[in-house]
């Protein structure tokens, strides 16, 4: 395995709709992404990722990355176990 960082990645931009406190005391950020066809999912991630500045009304931009390294190991690890588990 090669022992440099290969990362994938894609970036989207998406509308702060709104952020949501919730009775545990934490809150969750409402992001809309429009697709192809001008129209809008939704999808909720916890407010604690958000910038310190982020605020309602924004659009911001999220990148999603794949992190080969870091898949190899959890594959490695998860053959390990059947491996251990087989014994």
């Amino acid at each position: 395995m090669d022992s440099s960082k290969e990362t994938r990645q894609k970036e989207i931009t998406a509308y702060l709709d709104r952020i949501e406190e919730l009775e545990d005391g934490t809150a969750k950020a409402v992001f809309l992404v429009e697709d192809d066809e001008d129209e809008f999912s939704e999808f909720v991630l916890p407010a604690d990722f958000l910038p310190e500045d982020a605020g309602e009304g924004e659009y911001l931009t999220i990148t999603i990355s794949r992190d080969e390294n870091k898949t190899q190991a959890a594959t490695d690890e998860a053959h390990e176990l059947l491996k251990n588990l087989e014994e």
